[in-house]
């Protein structure tokens, strides 16, 4: 039986987050959303104060000091931060997905050397750089020729890795302390063979972040171009099995619930801009009545209600199915995907109510409606999950008790 109830601690955490997210994040982000320098965007208090709060190590193994959160549990939270703003969000988001990543995937020696980096510095951000200027989707769906997925290199010089290569669009690219990087160790093998991981510290010598991109939505955190000209990294740092990282990526996507958590962040730009156009047509005075009171907006209020209730009961059954160790593939990349479409359609049905008033810089809906945009084509673009869950859709065939005599004749033209 399905189980949505929230633990009194998971109550807690929600409460801590909002917050966070109202006192402290909302603030900030309302005056970074409009500075002109992007690297001068990001609020580094805000980070400081989600370590104080235990938010920052939410993935952090309870033996190493953190929570050792659920993807449930994220969830809630991220969608919770992104009620404040969803580029902060994203910042902690990644953190999170990356330490579960590294927790389930490294030794006990490992975790020895790279825990203590993570969970001891309240300032520690966490990123994956997968994304290059020739390779993005083709590692998701994933395409296994071997001209394609990653191209940067890693050659094996005696006990050390030499990386040399370029990540683009990565998600707190220029902020964080800890990278997860891919690289190929041959190219002129299949990318399900010769894909491998590593972790670094961003004063590795040799890597730099070049640019942070400009962007429409999400100004709050940094998407950089990571550049990686023959940094050395040990073997002892080459992270899960030599060859297997494009395999280790497909799980982070599903079963460590990322695309889940992705969805969960998208969601919370939808309930914020919820919860602001109900309060506005409630006190909007247009033909002698608050816009409430016209049943075209009751209408347009409550179908955007059903869809963000839609969207996180999906994305907390597939949470719930990662919790009892029998992720389903299909729907932790089609939840990501709702929840993305959901986000956007909410934020446009709310623009609609605002009308022109909503056009303008100084509400908030248009900054929620350039920020939703963003998940359309994050975490894996919604075009490219779709048709991964289509590959896992099944078949009906004979022997089925829902197979039908008729339809096979309809279909062979009878």
């Amino acid at each position: 039986m399905v189980d949505f109830t929230l633990t009194p601690r998971q109550k807690e955490l929600r409460e801590n987050a909002l917050e966070f997210a109202i006192k402290h994040v909302m603030p900030s982000a309302e005056r970074n959303d409009r500075v002109p320098d992007v690297e001068r965007a990001f609020d580094w208090e805000l980070v400081r104060e989600a370590s104080r709060r235990g938010l920052r190590t939410l993935t952090v193994p309870k033996d190493w000091g953190g929570e050792g959160a659920d993807v449930m549990t994220l969830s809630m939270i991220g969608e919770t931060v992104a009620y404040g703003d969803l580029g902060v969000a994203v910042a902690f988001d990644q953190t999170w997905k990356i330490m579960t990543m590294i927790a389930n995937l490294t030794t006990p020696e490992q975790r020895k050397r790279w825990m203590p980096k993570v969970a001891e510095d309240p300032t520690c951000l966490l990123a994956a750089a997968a994304t290059e200027p020739l390779s993005g989707s083709d590692s998701i769906l994933p395409y296994n020729g071997s001209d394609g997925g990653v191209r940067m290199t890693a050659v094996k010089k005696g006990d050390r890795w030499i990386l040399n290569g370029e990540k683009r669009y990565i998600s707190n690219g220029g902020l964080a302390n800890v990278i997860y990087v891919m690289a190929r160790t041959d190219t002129r093998l299949p990318p399900s063979e010769s894909t491998v991981g590593f972790l670094l510290t961003s004063d590795t010598k040799g890597y730099s972040c070049t640019e942070v991109w400009d962007k429409l939505g999400q100004r709050t955190v940094q998407n950089g171009t990571l550049v990686f000209d023959n940094v050395e990294i040990p073997d002892e740092d080459l992270v899960g099995s030599r060859g297997g990282a494009l395999a280790e990526l497909g799980a982070l996507l599903t079963r460590f619930g990322s695309n889940i958590q992705a969805g969960a962040t998208v969601l919370g730009v939808a309930q914020r801009a919820y919860d602001i156009t109900l309060q506005y047509a409630r006190q909007r005075i247009q033909g002698g009545k608050p816009i409430f009171e016209h049943q075209i907006q009751q209408q347009r209020l409550a179908r955007m209600s059903m869809k963000i209730d839609a969207a996180r009961y999906y994305l907390w059954y597939s949470g719930w199915t990662a919790q009892q160790g029998q992720p389903d593939a299909r729907v932790a990349s089609l939840c990501k995907v709702h929840a993305a479409e959901c986000a956007v359609e909410v934020v446009t049905q709310a623009f609609e109510l605002w009308a022109a008033t909503g056009y303008m810089r100084k509400n908030p809906i248009e900054k929620l409606l350039r920020d939703a945009q963003s998940f359309i084509h994050s975490d894996g673009t919604n075009d490219v999950l779709t048709l991964k869950a289509a590959g896992r859709l099944g078949n009906i065939e004979k022997g089925d008790p829902r197979y039908s005599k008729r339809v096979e004749e309809a279909a062979a033209g009878r």
